[in-house]
C-alpha cells in the first residue's frame, strides 16, 4: 500500500464507550471509522471544510471483522486507505491493529452526495481528481446479502434530532445502534459478534418512521429498516461467534 494514502490513528478505549461488559460498543468503532474517513479524504485532497454544506462522502455499504472483542482499556491502532472506485462509487478500507496485530478489517463503497439536490454526483463533476491508486480491491468489497431468512415485525422507530448528521440525513453508526437493540440482550452475553454486513438502501431523512423486522437462525440475524410501502432502507446481517 502506498503509505502516502493511509491515515493511521491510535485510541485508548474509555469507559464510556463501552458496553455493561466492558466491550466497545459497535457505533463508536463506526464513529471512528468516520473520523478517520474524513482525515484521510482532507489528506488525499478529495474533501474539505468548503464542501460541507453542499457536498458530503456517505457510505453506501461496509462488511466489518473481527477476530475478538475490543474492550475497555485495549489501545488500537486504525489505519485507512484507498483503492480505485468508478464513476460514483468508491472503495475505502479500514484496518484495527492490537499489539502490533491485525484484529479486524472493514470494506465499505462510498459515494458523493449533493446536499440540497439529495442525489449523487461524480467528484470528477465538481472537480475532485482522485489522487493515481491501486485498481485492485485490498480486501473483498461488501457481498451481498441473502435475505432469505423468515422476517418478522419489531417496532417503529422515528428519526429524531440526535439521529441525524451534518448530511442532512440518519447518520450511519445509528443504524448499527438500532439493529443490536432488537437482539436479545443475553445474546450479547453468551457470544461476541464477529461479523456485520451493512447495506443503505435509501437515505432516511428527519422525522420519517421506520418499521424494523428481524429474521434469525442461530447466530446469524438480518434487520431490516423499511418505509409504510415497504420500500427499504437498509439490511443489516449480523453473525455472532461463541465465546
Amino acid at each position: 500500500m502506498d503509505q502516502n494514502l493511509i491515515s493511521t490513528e491510535k485510541k485508548t478505549i474509555e469507559i464510556n464507550e463501552v458496553d455493561d461488559i466492558g466491550e466497545y460498543f459497535f457505533h463508536h468503532l463506526l464513529n471512528l471509522f468516520s473520523q478517520i474517513a474524513t482525515v484521510n479524504a482532507m489528506k488525499i485532497g478529495v474533501w474539505n471544510q468548503a464542501m460541507m454544506s453542499q457536498y458530503g462522502w456517505v457510505v453506501a455499504k461496509q462488511y466489518l471483522h473481527l477476530d475478538e472483542p475490543i474492550r475497555y482499556q485495549d489501545e488500537i491502532e486504525l489505519s485507512t486507505t484507498i483503492s480505485k472506485g468508478s464513476f460514483v462509487s468508491f472503495p475505502r478500507y479500514y484496518y484495527i491493529k492490537k499489539n502490533q496485530k491485525v484484529i479486524g478489517t472493514c470494506s465499505s463503497v462510498w459515494t458523493l452526495l449533493d446536499i440540497q439536490k439529495r442525489r449523487m454526483v461524480s467528484p470528477q463533476k465538481i472537480g475532485i481528481i482522485f489522487p493515481e491508486v491501486s485498481k485492485e480491491p485490498l480486501l473483498d468489497l461488501p457481498p451481498m446479502i441473502q435475505k432469505n431468512l423468515e422476517m418478522t415485525y419489531i417496532k417503529d422507530r422515528e428519526v429524531l434530532y440526535s439521529d441525524v448528521d451534518i448530511n442532512q440525513h440518519m447518520n450511519n453508526t445509528r443504524y448499527i445502534q438500532w439493529a443490536l437493540d432488537l437482539i436479545d440482550f443475553d445474546k450479547h452475553h453468551q457470544c461476541y459478534i464477529r461479523d456485520i454486513n451493512i447495506q443503505y438502501r435509501k437515505e432516511i431523512r428527519p422525522r420519517e418512521m421506520v418499521k424494523l423486522f428481524m429474521g434469525e437462525d442461530d447466530h446469524r440475524y438480518l434487520i431490516e429498516g423499511r418505509n409504510e410501502q415497504d420500500d427499504v432502507y437498509f439490511t443489516i446481517e449480523i453473525y455472532f461467534y461463541d465465546r
